[in-house]
C-alpha cells in the first residue's frame, strides 16, 4: 500500500504544487516513517430528542353503554388513547378506567357534533344502540351510525368497527326498529 501511495505522489499527474505534503502523513514524505499524526478527536454528537410516536387514538361511540364501556376498558388496558362520544358527555361511572377516557359530548344525529371528536383518531368503534319506539330505534341504530361512518370517512379515519346484533326472530316484532336500524 505504501509503495502505491509513493508512486501516486511521485507520478507526473500529482505535481508538488497541487499537493502540499502527503495527505496521509501530514507534512512527512513517504520515506519518513517517524512522523504519524494522531487521529483527530471526534466531538460527540448532540443528543436528538425524538418524540415518541403517540399511541393510536381510539374513538368509542357509546362508550358509556354496556358494550362500549367494556371496549373502552380493554383498549386502555392495551395502551391506547381512548376517547368517547356520548349524548351525556362524561358519565357518572365510578370505575378507575373511566377517568383515563377523554369524554366528548355530542349527538350522532347531528353530524356537526362528530367532527371535532374525530380529530387525530386512528380507529372508531361504534357501540351505539338504543331502545324505544321503532322510529327512535331505527334512528339511533341506523341513521346515527351512518352519520358516524360518513364523518369518519371525511376525516380520513382508516378503520371503523360497527358492533351490531343478530335477529333470531324471537322478539323481532318488539324490537323491529332496533334490528332494522342495525341492518
Amino acid at each position: 500500500m505504501r509503495s502505491s501511495v509513493a508512486r501516486l505522489i511521485r507520478s507526473s499527474s500529482a505535481s508538488p504544487s497541487r499537493l502540499s505534503g502527503n495527505a496521509f502523513f501530514g507534512n512527512a514524505t513517504p520515506s519518513d516513517q517517524r512522523h504519524i499524526e494522531k487521529p483527530f478527536k471526534v466531538k460527540e454528537a448532540e443528543p436528538v430528542n425524538v418524540t415518541k410516536p403517540s399511541p393510536h387514538k381510539l374513538l368509542v361511540l357509546g362508550g358509556s353503554g354496556f358494550v362500549g364501556s367494556h371496549v373502552c376498558k380493554e383498549a386502555l388496558d392495551k395502551g391506547l388513547v381512548v376517547s368517547s362520544l356520548n349524548r351525556s358527555g362524561k358519565p357518572s361511572l365510578n370505575e378507575p378506567w373511566a377517568d383515563k377516557v377523554i369524554w366528548n359530548q355530542g349527538n350522532l344525529l347531528e353530524p356537526a357534533s362528530l367532527k371535532d371528536a374525530m380529530d387525530n383518531v386512528s380507529a372508531v368503534v361504534s357501540c351505539v344502540g338504543g331502545f324505544g319506539s321503532n322510529s327512535f330505534m331505527y334512528k339511533i341504530n341506523g341513521t346515527a351510525n351512518i352519520n358516524a361512518i360518513r364523518a369518519a370517512a371525511e376525516k380520513g379515519v382508516k378503520r371503523f368497527v360497527y358492533v351490531s346484533a343478530a335477529d333470531f326472530g324471537l322478539v323481532n316484532y318488539l324490537l323491529q326498529g332496533y334490528y332494522e336500524g342495525k341492518e
